[in-house]
């Protein structure tokens, strides 16, 4: 068992996950003469409960010392205040929460379906309430154009609309591309050269050119890979993954649609 003194401290919490985001603006907002970690702890849960993690992602947990440290982290940056008391409470400046509203809805930040679903409920239910905590009228002004839940699903469907259209070639060119490898081998020829003549969806050539990838691999597997795995892929992978983006996709049109009704 390792010594007390060696155990590992607690980092900071990554503000950037949708539920920790939500959650120190809940605690903030829902404590106006002060919050403590145990509040930020508790919205967590909740939120993470509305996301099905339970099921989905059972054991995810804020240690309070993460939090505490992440609260520090924040006032350091002018972010968050900590007050008087035992233990101390601590409540976000208007700079905080309007770093935190920027941050929940960066359209470039990776979400989960959940997060997103979780992100349009907060924004549709408490942004006035989020907004009143931003400082005066330009702050308050920034986090409702923020939190417009229409503007966040045509972002996060954008995003989802890329990804989607990548997948789809990739599931598309596959068994093109292990015919073209199979023929290649078959008149003895370089089936990279081949691949790259189709234009093989491969993004790592910056990192490693896929003739280097190719040449690497023993006999066998090389030739499981041209004449089997390109096909195969395209089958269990590519296409599977395709349909999840246009599932998502869909369910957030179906959530757009809710919100025009009302």
């Amino acid at each position: 068992m390792p010594e007390r003194g060696n155990r590992r401290r607690p980092s900071t919490l990554s503000v950037r996950t949708v539920p920790v985001a939500c959650a120190l603006l809940a605690a903030d907002a829902a404590s106006p003469g002060g919050f403590h970690p145990q509040d930020v702890r508790f919205f967590f849960h909740l939120f993470t409960n509305w996301m099905g993690d339970d099921h989905l992602r059972p054991g995810a947990d804020l240690d309070p010392t993460q939090i505490r440290r992440t609260l520090t982290l924040l006032a350091d940056q002018g972010e968050a205040e900590g007050g008087g008391g035992r233990p101390p409470s601590w409540a976000l400046t208007p700079a905080g929460v309007i770093a935190l509203v920027d941050t929940l809805t960066d359209p470039g930040a990776p979400r989960r379906l959940e997060e997103v679903a979780l992100l349009v409920g907060v924004a549709s239910w408490y942004a006035p309430i989020i907004a009143a905590r931003a400082g005066g009228r330009s702050g308050e002004r920034r986090v409702r154009t923020r939190l417009e839940p229409r503007r966040i699903l045509q972002e996060e469907r954008r995003r989802l609309a890329g990804a989607l259209a990548d997948m789809e070639r990739r599931a598309e060119v596959g068994p093109r591309l292990a015919d073209a490898a199979r023929e290649a081998l078959a008149r003895g020829e370089d089936p990279a050269a081949a691949l790259a003549r189709l234009g093989l969806p491969y993004q790592l050539h910056p990192m490693r050119p896929i003739a280097e990838v190719l040449a690497a691999l023993p006999p066998d597997l090389r030739r499981f890979e041209l004449e089997r795995g390109l096909r195969l892929r395209a089958r269990s992978l590519f296409a599977p993954l395709a349909d999840h983006l246009r599932a998502q996709i869909e369910v957030l049109d179906r959530l757009a649609a809710t919100l025009e009704g009302g």
